[in-house]
């Protein structure tokens, strides 16, 4: 997790290894994630997923509202 502690933070990558996935670790991390930066009131937290989907909608990630503000420099 990377954040200003003020009014943003970004999920950079959960990741949990293949011989325990399906026990619940992912969802103990973001939980985990999630409830240590209720505190801080942020306004936005992003981050972006190729498969999880499902995982973080549970957590009260949905896709952009408006994608065309956000941008972004890939080297």
């Amino acid at each position: 997790m990377v954040t200003d502690g003020v009014t943003f933070a970004w999920l950079c990558d959960v990741f949990v290894a293949p011989e325990v996935r399906g026990r619940g670790v992912g969802k103990m991390l973001v939980a985990a994630v999630i409830e240590d930066l209720e505190p801080l009131g942020l306004k936005r937290t992003l981050l972006s997923t190729g498969d999880a989907h499902g995982l973080y909608a549970q957590f009260g990630f949905a896709p952009l509202a408006e994608p065309a503000k956000m941008m972004a420099r890939v080297l």
